[in-house]
């Protein structure tokens, strides 16, 4: 069982790794990108340093060899660049952002237990070609200058099995041994295997950060003395269980990546305990703990799922909160007033719960736009162009949910403005512009929601080609008016975009209908501005959060339906002579001295109405993608909080986001703005 428990744990210390290599990387690749533009700042560099370091001493520790290696040599370059031997350049940016990806390739391949080790040879090369032959041989230890020579020892190669024990309290002690002691023993001789003991650790809810509980076997090889192995333990020397033994080379041949057994599986030439005492010296007992080895005193890591389920429950919850709200008002009134009290107080803790745990959901946008520093950079190399990308309100909070669909989307704005959008260098210098163009990718809360600008300093739409193109494929007729508003919205239309437009009209077109269709769905709406030789801006409205929404009810006939109060303007009931029909627009009502449509949703979802005059019912005013428009319902139920439920094998009907229970059990459809007027148009 305890064996059991110890494959479990150290399951779950390998899941932890993974993760945190994801984090490493991911800071790898966003400093990488900063310090092609500040190759003086030594924060960046510290922070870049601090990730290569955490990735090569975690991975050593559980014997991940290959992502050991290769962290090995481009923290190696990078102790260059820190001396002032190197310096920053674009080239040994491309060189770093390629050892980037071939560290994803390698921590891939260690979590599927596959070897890519020759998919990464080349890029490997490179960074030994950078650092020189000397360097190849010979790695650079953490906080040293060159590497120490390496000890000869008459009689060629000594391949050695090290039993490393630590005492248990050494974490406490600032030292970081295992990361330490990999870096020492590369600088002498090759490290062939290394295998980890798992068989003190607890169970993960007892564990104690500050505790080592890992005891490691390591296996090296090299024409190097014995005691100059010895000497790479003489910091942890006095606490610590340290057994080093010879073996013969075939007996190392056959040793494994789970070598890590208390008791070698080889037959010793020597088998005796390093004993030698002294106090290991402060270089020796520097503080040099990775980043990320100890969990984060103030966070936790919790699955998605988990969090996923609880924002479900307490969804589940308000609903109830509803209902018993809904009761004691019908049923009971004033003659329990401790009991309505008691409601109200209930109604706010609920609410109060649930936007606790919806905070638990919102991350920083920052979290994805890092990667897109990366892709603008590529892409300008491959297109011979100088673009910079500027990025502000990365702090920007939004549901995961949100976060996770908003990547393809702002990948294709961004690829669109690289590609078409941005001219070359010799265009701009023509234009009078400086030859470097400027990407802006801004988010700021606004209204409730989160808004989403992509916007760049290039040639602008060609609005009189756009409109040529539309009247070829038949959206537009033949000298048909259309304003600049239209003429820039015609590019997200199904189909639009195809080679012609590619070349012709900035490239504008390209999915753009796609790029619409997927922020809809996530209930939000897109916007366009552009002006020619200026450049163009688009601008993404999204709700904060997927799972529930502030909402206004309405009744139609026997229905109750749900408008999203981020859509709503103003509710009124108009009179007679503030409702006009005009020809080829419909009906229309006043509203803020303009007319706008009036939407019958009864017709829409053929219900059967309390009333059909829009001066004896409500009118809704709604804002859809900068337009306004009129609702008619029968009346006004009034405003709360509601839990969106997928509409399953239902989903996809026109004009419905999803659904939601009442506090009466009934089921209300949740209205689609952006859905409502394209079924109103396609009625018509």
């Amino acid at each position: 069982m305890a064996e059991d428990s110890a494959i479990l744990d150290m399951e779950k210390l390998k899941e932890t790794f993974f993760l945190e290599c994801a984090e490493h990387v991911a800071t790898m690749e966003s400093s990488i990108l900063e310090m092609e533009e500040n190759p003086e700042d030594e924060e960046l560099m510290g922070e870049l340093f601090r990730a290569a370091h955490s990735l090569k001493g975690n991975s050593g520790c559980l014997g991940y060899m290959d992502i050991n290696g290769f962290t090995h040599v481009l923290e190696t370059v990078l102790e260059r660049v820190k001396g002032g031997e190197l310096r920053w350049s674009e080239e040994l940016t491309s060189v770093m952002l390629d050892s980037v990806d071939a560290t994803k390739l390698l921590i891939e391949a260690a979590r599927e237990e596959k070897d890519c080790s020759a998919d990464v040879e080349g890029t490997k090369k490179r960074l030994q070609d950078i650092i020189g032959k000397e360097a190849e041989d010979e790695p650079v230890g953490i906080g040293q200058g060159a590497a120490p020579e390496k000890q000869e020892k008459g009689g060629g190669n000594v391949t050695l099995n090290i039993l490393f024990e630590p005492d248990p309290e050494i974490l406490k002690r600032g030292m970081d041994p295992i990361s330490k002691i990999i870096e020492e023993l590369w600088a002498n001789c090759e490290v062939l295997k290394v295998g980890s003991d798992t068989s003190r650790l607890p169970a993960l809810d007892a564990m104690d950060p500050e505790i080592c509980y890992l005891s490691w076997n390591v296996v090296v090889s090299g024409s190097v003395e014995r005691s100059v192995v010895e000497d790479v333990f003489e910091f942890v020397m006095d606490d610590s269980k340290i057994i080093i033994t010879e073996l013969e080379e075939p007996e190392a041949d056959k040793c494994d990546s789970d070598c890590g057994v208390r008791t070698p599986d080889a037959e010793n030439k020597n088998d005796e305990p390093v004993s030698r005492t002294g106090a290991a010296s402060a270089a020796k007992g520097e503080k040099t703990q990775a980043k990320g080895t100890k969990m984060g005193e103030a966070t936790i890591r919790v699955d998605t799922e988990k969090v996923d389920t609880l924002v479900n429950l307490v969804g589940e919850l308000l609903i109830t909160q509803a209902m018993i709200s809904q009761l004691t008002d019908e049923q009971i009134g004033e003659k329990a007033a401790p009991l309505q009290r008691a409601a109200v107080q209930l109604k706010r803790n609920t609410i109060e719960m649930q936007e606790r745990v919806m905070s638990i959901r919102m991350l920083p946008i920052g979290s994805i736009f890092a990667r897109f520093r990366r892709l603008v950079r590529d892409l300008a190399l491959a297109r011979g162009k100088k673009i910079r990308l500027d990025i502000s309100g990365e702090e920007t909070e939004l549901d995961k949910t949100v976060i996770e669909k908003l990547a393809d989307p702002l990948t294709h704005l961004l690829r669109n403005s690289v590609d078409h959008g941005v001219e070359s260098p010799q265009e701009r210098l023509a234009a009078g512009k400086d030859e470097e163009g400027l990407i802006s990718l801004n988010a700021y809360h606004e209204g409730g929601k989160v808004m989403i600008t992509v916007s760049d300093d290039g040639r602008g739409l060609n609005r009189e080609k756009i409109i040529r193109k539309a009247v070829d494929k038949g959206i537009l007729n033949e000298g048909e008016e259309v304003s600049e508003e239209d003429a820039n919205a015609l590019i997200f239309a199904p189909g639009f975009s195809t080679a012609d437009v590619i070349s012709d009209v900035s490239g504008r077109g390209v999915g753009m209908d796609v790029v619409k269709r997927n922020i809809e769905e996530m209930g939000g709406s897109v916007g366009i501005e552009s002006y020619k030789g200026e450049g163009t801006r688009f601008e993404l409205r999204l709700p904060l959060t997927l799972a529930i929404i502030q909402g206004l009810t309405v009744g139609i006939g026997q229905e109750k339906f749900i408008i999203p109060i981020t859509m709503v303007l103003e509710s009124k009931r108009p009179t007679e002579k503030e409702v006009k029909t005009v020809e080829g627009s419909g009906e229309v009502m006043s509203f803020r001295g303009n007319y706008v449509p009036i939407i019958r949703l009864y017709k829409l979802f053929n219900i059967s109405p309390l009333e059909t005059n829009p001066w004896e019912a409500i009118v809704v005013a709604i804002s859809v993608d900068g337009k306004n428009y009129g609702l008619l319902v029968d009346e006004l139920i009034g405003e709360q909080q509601v839990v969106i439920k997928g509409l399953g094998a239902l989903h996809g009907i026109g004009g419905i986001a999803g659904a939601t229970i009442l506090g009466d059990g009934r089921v209300a459809l949740i209205l689609d703005g952006a859905g409502i007027v394209k079924k109103e148009y396609a009625r018509k």
